[in-house]
């Protein structure tokens, strides 16, 4: 189901180096790529280091789907970045396409 994907992909923007790079294999290809506002990455790695420097950058924050539409490959996932105790910092929204075998090939974000 596209909404646990989703979700699993959320908490990997929280996890630890090794639970990261473990859960990403699983989630997403091996050429994924990945933009928002402030970044432009392609590869798996580099995506995983991506996900290293925001946990610096924004420590004890993590990501809540809301909401998930999809079709043909293609879906489209509200959240919600929130902060240690919870509190919103920020609301957007992420494309993102399939790869064949079902692991996410691409992402977009919007905040």
């Amino acid at each position: 189901m596209i909404e646990d994907k989703w979700t699993a992909y959320a908490g990997s923007w929280s996890q630890p180096h090794a639970a990261r790079d473990a859960a990403l294999k699983d989630l997403v290809a091996d050429t994924v790529t990945y933009c928002d506002p402030g970044a432009n990455v392609t590869g798996r790695a580099a995506f995983s280091a991506h996900m290293a420097q925001f946990q610096k950058d924004m420590p004890g924050t993590y990501f809540e789907i809301r909401d998930v539409k999809d079709h043909h490959g293609r879906s489209l996932a509200n959240w919600t970045l929130r902060n240690r105790d919870g509190d919103e910092v920020m609301k957007g929204t992420s494309f993102a396409t399939l790869s064949e075998d079902g692991r996410f090939a691409s992402f977009t974000g919007f905040f």
